[in-house]
């Protein structure tokens, strides 16, 4: 009896997340467009079967407040911690699972901030209300990480 519950809830484990208003770009293709818009990358690591995932696809990224803060400073990129699909990374081939594994995720949903050459600025483990995600993306995109602590640009 077990089983056949266990099976009928992977349809809806493996359902397509939500859609938003960001132009989700390839790695590669993130890589060149931030270099040549003075942008950095957000990585959204995600699994299909985390509600946590789903949250931030549905409720958190398609918000106007996170929308234009992603806009306006990031390329960003989602990698499926259980994809096979082949991406490319300063040259290197990977599936998603493998990219997911080199930036050492340890849990999801994780978002990711790097810079045009591909290096990793900083993570943010763990789903974020709105306003706590667009005020870190804020942070992290005007490079105030660079001179003061969340704390401090929060209570600015």
């Amino acid at each position: 009896m077990l089983l056949f519950l266990l099976g009928s809830l992977k349809p809806l484990l493996a359902q397509e997340l939500p859609e938003d208003n960001l132009d989700w770009q390839q790695m590669d293709r993130a890589l060149t467009l931030a270099s040549e818009n003075d942008k950095l990358i957000l990585i959204d690591v995600f699994a299909q079967w985390c509600p946590y995932c789903q949250r931030m696809q549905s409720d958190v990224y398609p918000s106007e407040k996170v929308e234009e803060k992603v806009k306006k400073y990031f390329i960003p990129v989602r990698i499926d911690t259980e994809s096979d699909k082949a991406i490319t990374y300063l040259g290197n081939e990977f599936t998603e699972s493998e990219f997911a594994a080199a930036l050492q995720y340890r849990s999801v949903p994780t978002t990711y901030f790097m810079n045009a050459r591909g290096e990793v600025l900083g993570q943010q483990p763990g789903f974020l209300p709105v306003d706590v995600f667009a005020e870190l993306l804020e942070y992290v995109g005007s490079g105030a990480h660079e001179t003061q602590t969340f704390e401090e640009f929060s209570n600015r």
